[in-house]
């Protein structure tokens, strides 16, 4: 068995229990008494990890029966922080932070709320972990040593002492590594390692970003040198191996802009009136073997980060947009998961192989949706395929009414999209649109990702799962809270399902509040994550789930697809299913991690280039929703989808924020703002430094508003 099923057999025994002994732990985990030091080194292990507490008495427990919470510790905006667990965030006061650094892995002491209070407060007992050893900040210099103060939160500043200042001038963006983590009487100490300039270019503060996460756009030379052993030319020998389907008109449709083409779809409609459908996938699998330094680089990166202005691909380009990447009219080798699908969308055969393609067009969204609505002049240029367009619009509805069915939650948020000239700066913000050819490609890569998650589950191999768990009693009752402002509630936790979520997003989508109450929806699901037990999804009303349609970008499917190759020709070895058995734990947590920490990459990187695009914007008016309050602000939603505040502090009059009406009101006047208010607003500022957008309601009688900020 290994360490980290004991681990959760020893937790789960202790759950709600009393104190354990070393020899009664040995006991119920079967461990020899002969083996006293091997056993305790396993629980001070535990211990050292956070996960076990010993007392005095030598006897053992779990934190959570004894007040303490283990978890990822976050500063907010340098005041507070949130310490996060799978199931709740706990307030942690700027007093109670005991040196603890924004990232770090903590074990705290649960102070208020452990009577079933509704908020949760503590304070941190120990770091276990420090996570951010290079942090990013403007350098402030002092005659013989500097400080470097942080540009994001983080929760104290930096002692630079002089020798290791590098000649930085004052004001200048630095990268610093930590040489000393210092203590509550003490800061924390470091050395500049790199000079990135002006702290207010936008450029810079991206390049700021990617390098406080450890990340970059280029590879260490020895993944380089394996990329260059890589054989882009495909055998004879290697083609005969495989299923040719090089005589299918497959085709990719993508982003006009993407170049990691992964995934490419063939529909055919069958004389039993069935539909067979073809989802081919890049065999990253065959160029990248299990431990070599572009698999190892590969799971370090987790997935391709998706920036405002580059991509940081999990490959090599030469891998994601050059050998594997599924370009027209090139002989391919892809991994391929054949369906039968009958008119109620029931998936009535599989076969999944390995196979080679040589897809027919590069087609884009907007070709293809253009296609779908009749455009005659795109029509008769893909006329070849365009039967075939019409056919695949057909089971993508069938599919989807399916999901429908069944209770899979579809939020359409709008999304914004950023558009840069070749300077860099913001040319436009737009709407991300998701149109039908958006929804075919979602649609059948679900279907393929559902075949191949039961195929394996029944299979009974070591694998990894595309998990989401039920929304938490707590979440659901805070969000009923806000629902009921809209007249909607969430009945009964204890048969939960995602259709009660659906219904209400379905009934309120022609409504002027869809938005805030999808939003109010999203925030109260848990994240969805890699696990190597198939817990199903939530969110998609599905038994079993995997990703197995993006090995270029997404470590999760590589594995996949080595599980699957391990499956071809018969059942995989015993050696084989014991290292899984012993890695996917590991693996899941890494990647869940990647995926979480390149989504608030992706989303700062956005958020950078809105906010300087708003600087040239202060002064105007924008028409804006209420999304939020808070006990000194309320937060604006404009319909292109910028987020603003208006600090009520500020304002004229006295406002009070009323928790349980969940509404702000001005006390003098009695006026009251709810969620969901359409109004005008005018932007009073735009903060690159706080990467916020500060606005006032405007009307058409506050000139004097209007001259005082323009």
């Amino acid at each position: 068995m290994n360490l980290n099923k004991e681990y959760s057999m020893i937790r789960e025994a202790l759950k709600g229990k009393k104190a354990m002994t070393l020899s009664e732990i040995s006991q119920l985990m079967g461990w020899s008494p002969k083996k006293k030091k091997e056993n305790r080194d396993k629980l001070d292990k535990m211990i050292e990890e956070g996960d076990l507490l010993r007392n005095k008495r030598g006897k053992y427990n779990i934190p959570e029966n004894l007040g303490f919470v283990k978890g990822i510790f976050t500063v907010i905006k340098d005041r507070f922080a949130f310490v996060d667990t799978e199931d709740e965030g706990i307030f942690i006061p700027r007093s109670s932070f005991n040196s603890a650094l924004d990232g770090d892995t903590v074990l705290v002491r649960v102070t208020k709320g452990l009577d079933g209070g509704k908020k949760k407060e503590g304070e941190v007992d120990r770091v276990i972990k420090r996570e951010k050893n290079r942090i990013v900040g403007i350098f402030e210099r002092s005659q013989n040593f500097g400080f470097v103060k942080p540009t994001h939160s983080f929760g104290r500043d930096i002692f630079i002492p002089g020798k290791q200042m590098k000649g930085t001038r004052n004001g200048e963006l630095v990268l610093v590594e930590i040489t000393n983590w210092g203590g509550e009487g003490k800061k924390p100490e470091g050395q500049i390692l790199e000079i990135l300039g002006d702290p207010y270019d936008t450029n810079n503060m991206i390049e700021a970003l990617i390098k406080r996460n450890g990340l970059s756009e280029k590879f260490a030379p020895e993944v380089m040198r394996e990329v260059k052993q890589v054989e882009e030319e495909i055998s004879r020998e290697e083609i005969a191996k495989r299923r040719d389907l090089r005589h299918l008109p497959i085709i990719t449709i993508d982003g006009a802009d993407a170049k990691d083409l992964d995934d490419a779809v063939y529909v055919e409609k069958l004389a039993n009136g069935n539909y067979k459908l073809i989802v081919s996938i890049a065999d990253v699998s065959h160029y990248i073997p299990e431990g070599s330094m572009l698999d190892k680089e590969a799971l370090k990166r987790g997935n391709s980060v998706y920036l405002v202005d580059r991509v940081l691909p999990m490959f090599p380009r030469e891998i994601s947009n050059g050998v594997c990447s599924l370009n027209p009219h090139t002989n391919k080798l892809v991994f391929t998961c054949e369906m039968e699908i009958d008119g109620e969308g029931r998936v009535l055969d599989h076969d999944i192989h390995r196979s080679v393609i040589k897809t027919a067009h590069r087609m884009t969204y907007d070709d293809v949706n253009e296609i779908l609505k009749g455009d005659e002049e795109l029509t008769a240029k893909y006329a070849d395929i365009k039967d075939m367009l019409f056919t695949m619009h057909e089971l993508s509805k069938i599919i989807r009414g399916v999901k429908y069915n069944r209770g899979s939650i579809d939020f359409d948020l709008p999304e914004i999209k950023v558009e840069l000239d070749e300077n860099g700066k913001v040319e436009r913000l737009k709407n991300r649109e998701r149109g039908e050819a958006e929804r075919i490609i979602e649609d059948f890569m679900i279907a393929a990702n559902e075949t191949v998650a039961e195929k394996i589950f029944w299979m009974e191999i070591p694998s990894l799962y595309r998990t989401h768990d039920k929304p938490d009693p707590e979440r659901i009752k805070s969000l009923n809270e806000t629902l009921a402002k809209f007249k909607y509630r969430i009945h009964s936790f204890e048969d939960l399902h995602p259709k009660k979520f659906q219904s209400i997003i379905e009934d309120s989508k022609d409504k002027d509040m869809a938005m805030i109450v999808h939003k109010m929806i999203l925030m109260s699901l848990k994240q969805a994550r890699y696990t190597k037990e198939n817990t199903g999804h939530f969110g998609l009303a599905s038994s079993y789930y995997t990703h197995f349609t993006s090995p270029i970008r997404r470590y999760a499917d590589l594995m996949i697809h080595r599980v699957l190759a391990s499956t071809l020709d018969g059942y995989p070895s015993k050696k084989k299913i014991a290292r899984w058995n012993h890695e996917m734990d590991t693996i899941g947590t890494i990647i869940s991690k990647t995926e979480r920490d390149a989504m608030k990459l992706e989303d700062e990187s956005v958020k950078i280039k809105v906010v300087e695009y708003m600087m040239d914007k202060v002064g105007d008016v924008f028409d804006a929703t209420i999304i939020g309050f808070s006990n000194k602000r309320v937060f604006f939603e404009t319909k292109e989808h910028v987020e603003c505040f208006w600090d009520i502090v500020q304002a004229e009059g006295y406002h009070e924020f009323d928790e349980r009406e969940y509404v702000m009101k001005n006390v003098d006047t009695g006026y009251t703002y709810n969620m969901g208010d359409k109004m005008k607003i005018l932007i009073a500022r735009a903060d690159l430094n706080e990467l916020e957008v500060e606005a006032v309601p405007y009307t058409d009688e506050m000139e004097d508003t209007f001259r005082r900020y323009k």
